[in-house]
């Protein structure tokens, strides 16, 4: 790990090289049928999802790069983030033969102090709902997942969130409202976000606006 630098993407390494690694990081999910939207999208897709605000780390081991970490900012619209500031990880992988010694840690504690800088209320993220490896890595730094859905990949999804301070919700909360949420996507969708019926995502979405006036979503 002595010799790994952690710093932000030089112009050295381009978009298509950020591309590349995380297509080769995320071989494993691959071949397990996980296909990771993020891990496809093209080196321009890439820079421009960031925008001006978002951010990319990299792991050098010289001039070999070797891991990366990126940052984008919204505000909050949903029941766990309303009117937050909150910075969405993405664009992580790690090579498969560097993985194991602290460069994942230390991407995020670059990209932790960069979201203080910034003044963000929240961390989030998505994951496949079977990426049990990230799943486990996340809840054991305090994230709570909230929600799921159905992304245009081969799986259902999950948000994972962390609050800056202290949580605002108990986790029976969080945890009722996760499982209606992971119940309506998959009543509505088979994975792919393909539509199981038109009459069932009319029922669906129906359910999902009477639980958010149940619970006082705005």
């Amino acid at each position: 790990m002595e010799d790994i630098k952690i710093i932000q993407k030089p112009d050295s390494v381009s978009w298509d090289d950020i591309h590349n690694l995380l297509m080769e990081a995320h071989q494993k999910n691959f071949k397990n049928g996980i296909v990771l939207r993020y891990a496809k999208m093209p080196g321009s897709e890439i820079e421009k999802t960031l925008g001006k605000e978002g951010r990319c780390w990299v792991a050098m081991d010289g001039d070999k790069l070797v891991g990366t970490t990126s940052v984008t900012f919204f505000k909050g619209k949903n029941w766990w983030n309303k009117g937050k500031k909150v910075a969405h990880g993405c664009f992580t992988g790690i090579l498969k033969s560097y993985q194991g010694i602290g460069i994942l840690e230390e991407l995020f504690a670059k990209k932790y102090e960069y979201e203080l800088e910034r003044g963000t209320d929240m961390n989030e993220g998505d994951t496949a709902e079977g990426n049990k490896i990230v799943r486990k890595k996340f809840a054991k730094d305090g994230y709570k997942t909230v929600a799921f859905f159905a992304s245009k990949s081969n799986h259902y999804s999950v948000r994972i969130v962390k609050w800056i301070g202290e949580c605002p919700f108990t986790d029976k909360y969080i945890n009722r409202r996760c499982k209606i949420s992971e119940k309506l996507t998959k009543w509505q969708y088979k994975p792919g976000k393909i539509e199981r019926s038109k009459i069932v995502s009319f029922l669906c979405r129906a359910a999902n606006k009477i639980v958010k006036v149940y619970y006082g979503d705005k």
